[in-house]
Formats: C-alpha cells, sequence, structure tokens
C-alpha cells in the first residue's frame, strides 16, 4: 500500500479555512485473496464484525478477524451452472429480521437448465454455518434462454420487500431465441426478462406485495417493478434516503446509471431496448425518449477499454470524512472507479477515483465485480481475480472522544471545534480531556453498549455536549445518569461506574428497528444543555462529572443494561 500520509498532512486539511469541506484522501486496503471468482461482499444488519463474500462457484465465505473462515458459511455448488462467465452464485440479501429470524436469500442459475433461482436459506445454530438443507424457492424456475445477462442482483428495499434485478436474457439487442419478437424481453410485460422484480418474502406462496405497480394488470406479471433494464448488474439502495440506483450494462456503446427516488410507486420503464443510456438505439418496443422512459442520470461511452458497468453504493459510513452521500461506482472492464453525488436531478462532483484508489505494493484492482457494505457503511471492492479490499482514508485514524468518527470528521463536519487548529477536537484538551472508564454490561442480545462523547463541556456553551450510547436495544427507555465520584461498586449484574449519590436525567426510546430485538437502539443527551438550563446548581466550572447509561432490557436476569461510563471536568 502507498504510504500514508502523515497526521500533519491531515491538520492541514481540515483546519485551512476553504479546506474544512474537503474530502479526506482516499486509499485501499486487501482485506481478503484466495478466494474463487467473488463477485459479492455484504454483511447482516448491524453485524460489524463478519463480511460474508459470494463466489461464483456456489461458497459463500465468512471473513472474521482478517481470516477467511476454515469452512464455508453456504457451499451449494451442486445446485447450479457456473459455466458461463455469467452464470452461477450470483446474489445475496439478509432479511431485515435475520438477527431474529435467521433467513438469507440468494440468485442462482441452477444446475441443467441454468434457469434463475431466487431461494431462502435459514442459518443453523452456528452463527457462521447456514443450514444447507432449509431451502425454500420465493422465485423460479425464471428460463434463460442464454447463458449470459442473468441479473443476479438482490436488495431489501427501505419497504421491507426484495428487490431482485433480471437481465434481459442475453443474447444481441434482445432478440433471438427466447426474446419477444418485435419488441424484445425488457418491453414484454409477459416475461420476467429485461425487469427489476419486487417481492414480499413474508407473503407465502404467491410472495407478491399488493402495491406493485401491476398487480391489476393482466396483461403484466405481479412481481414486475420496473420494465426497460438490460442487464442490473449491481443496484443498491441509499440506507439514509432509501433512493435507489442502478447500474445496467450496456450494449456496444453506452453504460447508465439509473436512478429510482424513495417511496417511488414503481412502473418505471429504464429504455431499453429501444434506448442505451441517453442513446436511441433503432430497435422497436418504445419510443426513444418517449415520455414514459426513464432517463439515466449519468451515462459513459466504451473508450479507454470501458465495457461493463459495475453499479455500487451511496456511501454512509464513518470512516471517510466528506464522503457522506457520494455514489461509488466502476467499469469491469477497465478497472476505473468514479464518484458522483445526485440531489436534486442534478449530478455533481463527479471525480475519476481510479488511481486514488489504486493499493500499490505490488497489488492491483482489475476486474471490479462488485462493490459491497459492511454493517457499519464502510465500502468494499470484489476484483473477480480472488481478492476483496476494503475502501479507507489515506491518513492516519484518530478517534479522541471515542463516538466511532475520526476526529477529522468531527471537525470538518462541526461536530467538534477546533479553536487552536490542531487538529485535536478541543473537547479532548479542555482542561482534561473526557474519558472512557468502567466496564458496560453485555446485554441479553450479547452486544456490549457503549457510551461516547462529542463537544466540549463548558458553562455558558450553546454548542452540544452530547453524551451517546450504542449497541442498545431497540425501542427501550432508558437514561443519563451521573455522580461527582467515580466507581460505585457492583449494581444489577453490572458495574455501577458513579459513586452515590446520583441524579437521573429524562427518560428516553432508544429507537432503532421497529420490529424483533435488536442491538440498534442508540440515546443522546446533551449535558451543555442541561448545566446551563439551571437543573443541577452543582454543575460549576472545575467540577468532575461521571455518567452512564442505563436502560431496561426485559430478559435480562435483573432487567437491565449498563454502559461504560464517560468521566469529564466542566470547562469554564
Amino acid at each position: 500500500m502507498r504510504s500514508k500520509l502523515v497526521l500533519a498532512g491531515l491538520v492541514a486539511l481540515v483546519t485551512a479555512g476553504s479546506a474544512i469541506a474537503q474530502k479526506v484522501p482516499l486509499d485501499t486496503i486487501r482485506v481478503a485473496n484466495g478466494l474463487a471468482s467473488p463477485v459479492y461482499c455484504t454483511a447482516p444488519p448491524g453485524d460489524t464484525t463478519r463480511l460474508f463474500i459470494v463466489e461464483r462457484g456456489g461458497d459463500i465465505e465468512i471473513l472474521k478477524n482478517g481470516a477467511i473462515n476454515a469452512t464455508s458459511f453456504l457451499d451449494i455448488t451442486t445446485l447450479l451452472t457456473s459455466g458461463g462467465q455469467e452464470q452461477g452464485l450470483l446474489g445475496l440479501a439478509f432479511d431485515p429480521n435475520y438477527a431474529t429470524n435467521g433467513f438469507f436469500y440468494v440468485n442462482y442459475t441452477r444446475t441443467g437448465d441454468a434457469a434463475t433461482m431466487v431461494v431462502r436459506f435459514t442459518v443453523s445454530a452456528n452463527p457462521d454455518l447456514a443450514d444447507a438443507a432449509s431451502a425454500v424457492t420465493i422465485e423460479g424456475p425464471i428460463a434463460q434462454p442464454q447463458s449470459n445477462h442473468n441479473g443476479g442482483c438482490l436488495q431489501f428495499g427501505p419497504d421491507g420487500y426484495l428487490y431482485v434485478g433480471m437481465g434481459d436474457g442475453g443474447n444481441f439487442n434482445d432478440t433471438g431465441a427466447g426474446h419477444t419478437a418485435t419488441i424484445g424481453n425488457a418491453q414484454d410485460g409477459t416475461t420476467l426478462l429485461g425487469k427489476l422484480l419486487r417481492l414480499d418474502v413474508n407473503n407465502p406462496p404467491t410472495y407478491i406485495p399488493a402495491t406493485n405497480p401491476y398487480v391489476s394488470d393482466p396483461n403484466v406479471l405481479d412481481e414486475i417493478w420496473a420494465f426497460g433494464v438490460r442487464n442490473p448488474w449491481r443496484f443498491s439502495f441509499d440506507r439514509t434516503t432509501g433512493d435507489m440506483y442502478i447500474g445496467d450494462v450496456g450494449q456496444g456503446a453506452r453504460e447508465e446509471v439509473s436512478f429510482e427516488p424513495a417511496g417511488f410507486a414503481g412502473g418505471a420503464n429504464y429504455g431499453w431496448r429501444c434506448m442505451e443510456g441517453f442513446n436511441c438505439t433503432g430497435l422497436a418496443g418504445c419510443v426513444c425518449n418517449g415520455v414514459g422512459i426513464t432517463l439515466p442520470i449519468k451515462d459513459y461511452g466504451h473508450t479507454s477499454g470501458q465495457c461493463s458497468i459495475t453499479g455500487g453504493y451511496v456511501y454512509r459510513g464513518a470512516d471517510l470524512c466528506g464522503f457522506d452521500g457520494t455514489y461509488f461506482y466502476a467499469d469491469y472492464c477497465a478497472g476505473r472507479i468514479w464518484t458522483l453525488k445526485y440531489s436534486g436531478g442534478t449530478v455533481s462532483e463527479f471525480t475519476d477515483r481510479t488511481a486514488e484508489l489504486a493499493p500499490g505494493g505490488g497489488l492491483s484492482i482489475a476486474s471490479i465485480s462488485s462493490f459491497g457494505e459492511d454493517g457499519a457503511g464502510e465500502l468494499y471492492i470484489c476484483d473477480l481475480g480472488g481478492e476483496v479490499f476494503k475502501v479507507v482514508p489515506s491518513v492516519t485514524l484518530v478517534d479522541c472522544n471515542q463516538n466511532t468518527v475520526q476526529d477529522a470528521c468531527d471537525i470538518a463536519n462541526g461536530t467538534s471545534q477546533d479553536v487552536n487548529a490542531d487538529g485535536i477536537p478541543d473537547e479532548c484538551q479542555c482542561p482534561i480531556a473526557p474519558a472512557i472508564y468502567c466496564t458496560g454490561k453485555v446485554n441479553s442480545q450479547f452486544c456490549s453498549p457503549s457510551i461516547a462523547f462529542t463537544g466540549v463541556p463548558k458553562v455558558g456553551s450553546t454548542i452540544p455536549f452530547d453524551i451517546s450510547a450504542s449497541q442498545m436495544l431497540n425501542k427501550k427507555s432508558g437514561l443519563l445518569f451521573y455522580g461527582l465520584q467515580p466507581n460505585g461498586g457492583s449494581f444489577q449484574g453490572g458495574h455501577l461506574c458513579a459513586k452515590l449519590p446520583i441524579t437521573r436525567t429524562a427518560v428516553q426510546n432508544s429507537n432503532g428497528s421497529s420490529t424483533g430485538t435488536d442491538c440498534t437502539g442508540t440515546y443522546t443527551f446533551d449535558f451543555n444543555a442541561w448545566i446551563n438550563g439551571g437543573s443541577d446548581p452543582s454543575l460549576l466550572a472545575g467540577t468532575a462529572v461521571y455518567a452512564q447509561y442505563w436502560a431496561r432490557d426485559p430478559a435480562d436476569t435483573f432487567t437491565t443494561s449498563l454502559t461504560d461510563a464517560v468521566s469529564f471536568t466542566i470547562c469554564n
């Protein structure tokens, strides 16, 4: 990997006036190699310790603690054919309620006739091993006339439904055996080929959502969500906004990125086969540039070896300062990587990141088969040659306030102050930096609730000093309490990190997932507002405070959850 920038360079990046909003420079590091044609990687919701890697030949591997597990999570090599370059195990999606039901879904071309199958499996009692005998068919078999353009992408949308990408069946111009004469498959509502499908995996046996756009149309199959795609090789949903970005592979001229806003009712037509990107093909099937066509937001041509788009993700992680809301995508043939932002119908900040993301050190990213996201929203790149790379900052990561956001991002985003421009958030220097101490109590979901802070505890400050808690149970009551001395001893199966007497703040709800029980709950409390609101006259400048979160945990023996704690001195 290329030599990292020194920390001084990072300080200059985030403190130099007009450079406040600049993006942190990027790099890639290899996190896995020796794989067999990796085509995707992802993680279950909220799982930040494992990355699941899909191999086209039929295995799903787990990257855990920096190494690939000795035993595959799932091996379905006997169920599929991967003889064609675009056949095999092509997609994986974890159920939104995976933590409680253990369901996950795969897309593959089955052995024998190479038809597309969308199948549900269940994890076994071992969280690193699936139950290979638990298969339930959700959709299929869908006949594939040729070996290419099988689509294969699976993604759960913010509506909880499973979206399936289907190519047009292969061949040239969406024509030939197995393709609808005169209009092609992508414009024919009586075939699932060349479409985006939407399925309700909780509604057997049809799995059809009642709100799909064509359920009352006898001339269109109920599963269809959108028309007019050629081979949507990777689409994704922005995990913050719910917007969909679609990378659709072109034929001989243009590659495209299409967009569907969150809350859209379905029924879009993305134009293939009468359009390729912004180009008219001259083929029948729809009216080129017609009112019923949804044009892409970006396309590019087949120059400099470019020939096949690999759709990516809108970045919503915490490590890449300045990239929040930025879409990453690539070209498989040329190995090029780009980023852009899309808002209000306008593309901005379009940038070629290929050189910046080259790993160096004798390594290369050549055949980009897919991007992936882990449970924290960090980005990965799959190289079909057998490697997986992680996109990382090319600067030293420091998180003095332990809020899981690097200090450079805290300063650049305005969540922390840096009055003396030394690159260190002021809360870590005033006058004694707040510190995390004590030990939290593992909750009934085996998560470790943790406390963090952002800002400066200061008398008279209008800028928040936020004390937050993460890895809490969802939809549970909780509160921040504090004392003026540390270490209160054992308490309800955990440790009271502040000595009595203690003061309790207002009860909050942790929110998080709307169904099931998991560790997506969070709390935040602005202690500066508490100081300056006069709620506790003892909170004067120079006072040492020891704060901790308590929350309800019904399945715990003591029905209690406790975080670790933060100690701080109030500044003047």
